[in-house]
């Protein structure tokens, strides 16, 4: 069973069409890249699969249940990072957390420990028991990416995760996306650097105007237009439409 399903899904705002009947796949256990510039529907698609926007047409499914007509059930197993994320500033990172956490069902009992781990896998520990409002954004937005983690779920949607990152940021949060999946769970990421995406995912789609016009794993992409990486394959492919 796919861990995600898009078919022939469409998305209209007035005269504009974020998607035009996109459909794609995304099997278990995989890293998922999902690249495209401003405005090509990566968000809009997101937000479909997570239930904030509904589509105009189409079918989109997690886990083979529709995140339309049931979205309570789906998103109890989505996690999820959108792009712009909102956090108490007068929190510190460790009770923000602890909330997310009891929300999501998870028990009290244990839950400052997953907390500690999750802080030393992304990098932020000793900002656990600071104020949100006097984080860097970089590290705003590890807080942001660990409690999409931190319930466990089967799918984890981001929207650019590795933005405000550092090099060093970056490459712990591409690690913990890229284990997480090895566990047999699902990443999907929308981003537009595509130096991550050829670090870390098993396939990739490429979005252009609401519609997919390639997809295949990095390698596939760069022999089929013989290109050097995936900034080279987007910029060829992109051009001709």
């Amino acid at each position: 069973m796919p861990a995600i399903e898009i078919i022939d899904v469409v998305k209209e705002y007035g005269d504009v069409k974020a998607l035009q009947g996109l459909t794609l796949t995304v099997d278990e256990g995989k890293v998922f890249g999902f690249c495209g510039p401003n405005g090509a529907g990566k968000s809009t698609t997101i937000k479909i699969l997570v239930g904030l926007v509904y589509p105009t047409s189409g079918t989109a499914k997690v886990l083979g249940i529709d995140a339309v007509e049931n979205g309570v059930e789906a998103r109890a197993h989505i996690g999820y990072l959108p792009e712009q994320y909102g956090m108490p500033g007068w929190d510190t990172p460790r009770k923000f957390l602890k909330y997310i956490g009891i929300l999501s069902g998870l028990s009290r009992d244990g839950l400052d420990e997953k907390i500690e781990k999750m802080a030393k896998e992304i990098g932020f520990t000793e900002y656990l028991d600071r104020r949100i409002k006097g984080l860097s954004k970089g590290n705003k937005q590890k807080v942001g990416i660990a409690q999409a983690f931190l319930h466990e779920p089967k799918v984890i949607l981001f929207d650019e995760p590795t933005t405000g990152l550092d090099p060093i940021g970056r490459n712990e949060v591409l690690a913990a996306m890229k284990a997480y999946a090895k566990q047999g769970n699902t990443v999907l990421f929308s981003t537009h650097i595509l130096t991550d995406v050829e670090k870390i995912c098993d396939e990739v789609c490429i979005l252009y105007k609401g519609k997919m016009i390639e997809d295949g794993t990095p390698g596939e992409l760069r022999q089929k237009h013989g290109a050097r990486d995936l900034d080279e394959v987007f910029l060829k492919v992109a051009q001709h439409e």
